[in-house]
C-alpha cells in the first residue's frame, strides 16, 4: 500500500511540475496491454479532472502476431471501461525481411505521431519503468556500450518523426514494475503478458530473473541515474561546441576545425563524432566505440586519409574536417504522406500541395548529369558525393523541384514545398531531441 500511495503522490507532483504538458491539454498515452502501461492509464486517469486535461489512449497493432488484433480489442475495452477514449493504430504496410525490430519501432512512432497530430496531442505518456532501465543498462553493459547506451532512457525527450515532432514523457521511469502490477491487481485489471518475457533464450528474460532473485537492483538503478546525468552534462558541452564551432550548410554538409577537434578530450571527440554521424548520415544508433576510435585515429594522424562511416563521407583537409552524406542502399525515395515529413532522418519536408503522388529521394548521379546537360541547374561547388544525395522532389519520376540547386519546375513547387535540414531543428536551443 505504501508503494502505491507514494506513486500517487509522486505522479501528482510530476503533474504540478509539468503543468505545460497537462493543464488544458489533450494528452496521449501509449497502452500496449502490459501491466506497466495499464497502470499508467489508471493513475493518470485519477487526476484528469483536477488538473483539467483529457487522456486519449492509443494501442499499436503491428500485425506481426495473429493474437495482436484480439489483444488490441481487449485493451480497448479495459481502457474505455475506466473512462478513457481509445484508438487502435494498425501498421498496414508490407513488413521488411530484415531489421524488423527497428522498422517496427519507426512505424510505431510514426503511427503515434500521426495520431497525436490528428487528436491535437503535443505529448505522449509511455509506461517505461525502473526495471526496464536496469535491464537495458545490463544488456548494454554486456555489449560494451558507450555513454549513449548506458544512459538509457530519459524522463522527457523529443523525437522527430515523419509526422513532425512529439514529446515523449515517462512519468514511471523511477517506479518498480512490482508496484505497477499491484495497481492493476487492486483495480481488477487483467493485463497481457508477452510470452517472450518467460523465454529464457532472451538475454532480457535472464536478467529479469536474476534481478528478481538478488538485491542488486538499487545499485544498478543508481548507476543508470549517474550515467543519465553524465550524458546530459556531456551533451550540453557538445551542444555548445557544435553551436559555436561547427557549420552546416543547407544540404547538410558539416564543416569543423581540425585543430579545435584535436584539442578536445577523447570522450568528447567520440561523443561529438557519434552525434554528427547520426545527423549527417541519417542514422538512429551510435557507431561502435572501436569504429569511432578508428575514425579519430585517422583524423588526428598526419596522413589525413579520407574515410567513410555510418553513411558519412569524411574528408580530412589540412585545417578542416568535412562530413557529407554517402550514397548507399539506405538512401531511398519515399512518398510525402503528410503535410510534414522526415526524409532520411536528415530533412524536414513541408508539403502544402495536397498531391498524393509526390516523392522525395536522392538526386542521384544519372539525374544530376542530365539536369546539367539540359541546363536546368548550375554545377554547384560542393563535392560530387554530396550532390548525389541532395533531396529531390519528383512526381511520377519527373523532377519538379531541387530546392538546394535552385531548380523548380514552376513557382507552384517553389511556394508549396519547403525543405529544411534537421540540424536547424536540433540546434535551435539545447533540448534532448532525437529522431525516432
Amino acid at each position: 500500500m505504501e508503494n502505491k500511495n507514494l506513486l500517487t503522490i509522486n505522479f501528482e507532483k510530476f503533474i504540478k511540475n509539468n503543468k505545460n504538458i497537462f493543464t488544458g491539454k489533450n494528452v496521449a498515452i501509449a497502452v500496449s496491454g502490459g501491466a506497466d502501461s495499464l497502470a499508467l492509464a489508471i493513475i493518470s486517469n485519477k487526476f484528469k479532472y483536477k488538473y483539467n486535461y483529457k487522456l486519449i489512449a492509443f494501442t499499436v497493432d503491428h500485425q506481426l502476431r495473429k493474437e495482436a488484433a484480439k489483444e488490441a480489442r481487449h485493451v480497448k475495452k479495459l481502457i474505455q471501461d475506466i473512462g478513457i477514449d481509445h484508438y487502435t493504430l494498425v501498421w498496414r504496410e508490407e513488413k521488411p525481411n530484415t531489421k524488423i525490430q527497428e522498422s517496427s519501432r519507426i512505424a510505431r512512432y510514426n503511427l503515434l505521431s500521426e495520431a497525436c497530430n490528428k487528436y491535437e496531442c503535443n505529448s505522449i505518456l509511455l509506461g517505461h519503468h525502473a526495471d526496464d532501465q536496469v535491464e537495458t543498462f545490463i544488456i548494454r553493459l554486456e555489449a560494451n556500450s558507450g555513454l549513449d547506451g548506458l544512459s538509457c532512457m530519459q524522463e522527457k525527450n523529443k523525437i522527430l518523426t515523419s509526422y513532425g515532432q512529439i514529446n515523449l514523457i515517462r512519468p514511471l521511469i523511477n517506479t518498480r514494475k512490482k508496484t505497477l502490477i499491484e495497481i492493476c491487481k487492486n483495480n481488477n485489471i487483467s493485463w497481457i503478458e508477452d510470452p517472450s518475457n518467460l523465454d529464457m533464450k532472451y538475454s532480457r528474460t535472464k536478467i529479469r530473473k536474476l534481478l528478481q532473485e538478488s538485491d542488486v537492483f538499487e545499485n544498478f538503478n543508481h548507476s543508470v541515474a549517474l550515467f543519465g546525468k553524465l550524458k546530459l552534462a556531456t551533451y550540453k558541452i557538445i551542444y555548445n561546441y557544435m553551436k559555436d564551432s561547427i557549420k552546416f550548410n543547407e544540404t547538410g554538409i558539416c564543416k569543423m576545425s581540425l585543430d579545435n577537434f584535436k584539442k578536445l578530450p577523447n570522450i568528447f571527440q567520440k561523443s561529438l563524432l557519434n552525434n554528427l554521424i547520426k545527423i549527417v548520415g541519417g542514422k538512429k544508433y551510435p557507431r561502435k566505440s572501436s569504429i569511432i576510435n578508428g575514425v579519430i585515429k585517422k583524423i588526428i594522424s598526419l596522413e589525413n586519409k579520407n574515410t567513410t562511416v555510418g553513411g558519412v563521407y569524411i574528408i580530412i583537409n589540412k585545417d578542416s574536417i568535412l562530413m557529407s552524406r554517402q550514397i548507399d542502399n539506405s538512401l531511398k525515395a519515399q512518398t510525402l504522406i503528410s503535410d510534414k515529413n522526415l526524409w532520411d532522418r536528415r530533412f524536414i519536408v513541408c508539403n502544402n500541395t495536397k498531391n498524393k503522388k509526390i516523392t522525395i529521394g536522392p538526386l542521384g548521379e544519372k539525374d544530376y548529369l542530365l539536369m546539367i546537360k539540359l541546363n536546368k541547374i548550375q554545377k554547384p561547388s560542393i563535392n560530387f558525393n554530396a550532390i548525389k544525395t541532395i533531396p529531390t522532389i519528383r512526381v511520377l519520376e519527373e523532377i519538379v523541384s531541387i530546392p538546394h540547386l535552385l531548380y523548380w519546375k514552376s513557382n507552384f513547387w517553389k511556394n508549396n514545398i519547403k525543405i529544411t535540414h534537421v540540424e536547424h531543428e536540433l540546434l535551435k536551443k539545447y533540448e534532448n531531441v532525437s529522431i525516432y
